[in-house]
């Protein structure tokens, strides 16, 4: 009798742990395919945003595994920054710059001379995706919110970079003006939208590294302008 209670109790013990090892599995496997997904919808977005290059079947494979090791980085990086308090601020952004450096050389290296210098006219372009990657990293944007926010970057990049040209007119101080107003209204057309797809914690941390981000995008656009 004893031997069976034993026996019930191995068996009830053993099942238990069967469950539990399979919930953990199953909760593992889930995180995996979110990851991945994750993963695969940045690297869709970054590769979509090389589509005025025309590139080649051969040199969109090449593409999409720079972008691929790239997305997988910076959502390496977006995991640890909640956790590890030293990445945040320019201590994160240098990494997402760091990143986006390293699949910039190597997608350089592949490119003709006429995509190269395709590539470097679009700076419009450029920009918003460093902005949305940095915002991917530093926020943890969902697999909606990535091409949300890059087109919202775009707009508001493109009316930036369309006044810019006035802004640096020293000739005319009316032009001048009138560009800084409509930059700033810009800017603060963009923040409403961010606000509108953003949770309340991720748009309270947007305005905390905004100034940070405008910042390195500034000192992007210096490194342009002198590699020209």
């Amino acid at each position: 009798m004893k031997n069976q209670k034993l026996s019930s109790l191995i068996l009830s013990v053993t099942f238990s742990i069967i469950i539990i090892i399979g919930s953990t599995y199953r909760i593992n496997a889930q995180a995996s395919a979110n990851e991945a997904a994750a993963i695969k919808r940045i690297t869709k977005v970054m590769t979509d945003s090389l589509g005025y290059l025309g590139l080649t079947s051969n040199q969109k494979n090449q593409v999409a595994g720079f972008n691929k090791t790239a997305a997988t980085s910076l959502r390496s990086l977006s995991k640890k920054a909640k956790t590890d308090t030293s990445l945040h601020g320019k201590v994160l952004i240098g990494l997402v710059l760091d990143v986006m450096k390293q699949r910039n050389d190597a997608l350089k290296k592949i490119l003709t001379p006429d995509q190269t210098k395709l590539y470097q006219e679009h700076q419009t372009q450029q920009l918003a995706d460093l902005q949305t990657k940095m915002m991917t990293t530093q926020l943890d944007l969902t697999n909606q919110q990535v091409p949300q926010v890059y087109a919202i970057n775009l707009k508001s990049t493109q009316a930036i970079m369309a006044n810019m040209p006035k802004l640096h007119d020293g000739s005319n101080d009316f032009k001048k003006m009138i560009a800084g107003k409509d930059v700033k209204a810009a800017m603060k057309d963009k923040d409403k939208e961010m606000k509108k797809i953003l949770s309340p914690d991720q748009y309270t941390k947007y305005e905390k590294n905004k100034t940070e981000m405008q910042a390195a995008i500034k000192e992007k656009m210096q490194e342009k302008k002198e590699d020209q």
